[in-house]
């Protein structure tokens, strides 16, 4: 999920489980340690563009890192609060990062739980990695708590309670979205788990097409051959990162590596449109800068109006 999404439900778990203790302290340590396995964002910087995309939610995102962290914190915490029982810093902290980790999991990236022991990689696919309707009722509760007084724990309890309820909705629309379409892979659609992007794998390719729970007609497909053929080299990295659904496209005599897990550059327009996670094969150029590049091209207040338009239904 987006920083802010981790920054408020750490506050906010932050004041239900030491505000008393600590009052706004605790939501203090609470985004800090709900926000410290995204410090894996920094391999951009210094390793190559595919080798960044394994980094990234990989062994900081693991239940090892969180175990580690969580005792470094609570030694921390410890020194600067020592009224503090120790048991009850390590059990926050512990759980801060374990928190973070499982919210993760519940996007399309993909994150290594089991990291360094297996490099296998952990997705639910139910939440995009920026949703609006689930992260606001915990940045109001968030706002309303760094000046707030009375009823802390209640706003803070309420604004996670809303989003988990959020969660669950989504849930159910993407058991939904499966059992009507048979796709092979759904995820949500940018912002939103009400419109789903579908693929159906083949032998020869994908079929490609955006489903909104409200709709009332079929999913309308486009197909897009796999051409693993062009590949010249194994690219171990991206198949990986990719989990089986990848295409091959070449363009200008670059050929690009396409992540399906990502969806389509406005695909619920045209589903044909190209994919949001392109990357260049072969490039020696800034990857990390352009491999998601289209994800939010497009996008005007006349393309928003459709787009909330095809989330109502068709």
């Amino acid at each position: 999920m987006d920083s802010l999404t981790h920054l408020t439900l750490g506050a906010c778990t932050g004041e239900l489980i030491l505000g008393k203790q600590l009052g706004k302290k605790a939501m203090l340590w609470g985004a800090i340690a709900a926000n410290l396995p995204d410090v894996d964002t920094a391999a951009g910087l210094f390793v190559h563009g595919d080798r960044a995309l394994m980094i990234h939610r990989g062994i900081t995102h693991s239940f090892l890192f969180a175990i580690v962290i969580s005792a470094l914190l609570t030694y921390l915490a410890k020194w600067i609060h020592p009224k503090i029982p120790v048991r009850s810093l390590a059990i926050f902290f512990c759980f801060e990062l374990l928190l973070h980790d499982l919210l993760d999991t519940c996007t399309n990236y993909g994150t290594g739980l089991l990291e360094p022991f297996s490099h296998a990689r952990f997705s639910a696919e139910v939440l995009y990695v920026a949703d609006p309707l689930f992260t606001i009722s915990l940045l109001i509760a968030s706002i309303y708590l760094l000046w707030g007084t009375r009823n802390r724990s209640q706003w803070a309890a309420i604004g996670i309670l809303i989003s988990g309820f959020y969660l669950s909705i989504a849930c159910v629309g993407k058991f939904y979205i499966d059992g009507k379409t048979k796709a092979t892979l759904s995820t949500p659609a940018p912002f939103t788990s009400l419109l789903w992007y579908c693929v159906i794998k083949t032998d020869r390719g994908y079929y490609t097409g955006y489903q909104s729970v409200f709709d009332h007609t079929p999913v309308n497909y486009g197909f897009h051959p796999q051409n693993d053929s062009l590949l010249k080299e194994a690219q171990p990295d991206l198949k990986a990162f990719a989990d089986g659904y990848y295409t091959i496209s070449q363009s200008h005599n670059q050929l690009y590596f396409n992540v399906l897990r990502f969806g389509q550059v406005q695909g619920w327009q045209n589903n044909m449109a190209p994919f949001a996670l392109s990357y260049p094969v072969n490039s020696t150029g800034d990857e990390n800068m352009i491999i998601q590049k289209g994800r939010l091209s497009g996008w005007n207040k006349k393309s928003i109006g459709q787009y909330l338009e095809r989330i109502a239904g068709q």
